[in-house]
């Protein structure tokens, strides 16, 4: 019987589990990446259709202007950031991670770098498709 019960929950288990640290890291390394390549409609295709991107400074883009936004970084700034997850936590189909953050904002026109640093916290939701996409990203 506990054999059978084994059987049905492994056959049951999604293929890939949002709370195992390489998945999560995959997402990020995909967008990290992506970014990094100015790649901005696979960066796009991360993101859950009404997403959220949250700016250090509060200010917030969804929608057209989330494409706008990385239009306009990417247009500006090479892109050489580093994420650190401290913690991921999961209740059903949301996961929330945190974690720290370190970039190297190169400026496209003058070659000046900016090296920046804070924490993150990016919230993933599993999405009608079945993919993981970021909902929300909040940059502190």
């Amino acid at each position: 019987m506990l054999h059978s019960i084994a059987l049905f929950l492994l056959i049951q288990a999604p293929a890939a589990d949002p709370l195992q640290p390489d998945f999560q890291a995959a997402l990020d390394e995909r967008f990290v990446r992506d970014l990094h390549d100015k790649k901005i409609d696979d960066v796009l295709t991360l993101y859950t259709a009404n997403a959220v991107f949250v700016n250090p400074d509060g200010s917030e883009h969804t929608g057209p202007a989330l494409r706008k936004l990385y239009e306009q970084v990417t247009a500006a700034f090479d892109s050489d950031l580093h994420l650190k997850c401290v913690g991921i936590k999961r209740n059903l189909n949301t996961l929330i991670e945190d974690g720290t953050y370190t970039e190297e904002l190169g400026h496209r026109d003058s070659g000046k770098i900016d090296r920046v640093h804070g924490t993150y916290r990016f919230t993933v939701h599993l999405d009608a498709d079945g993919k993981w996409r970021y909902s929300r990203m909040e940059w502190h």
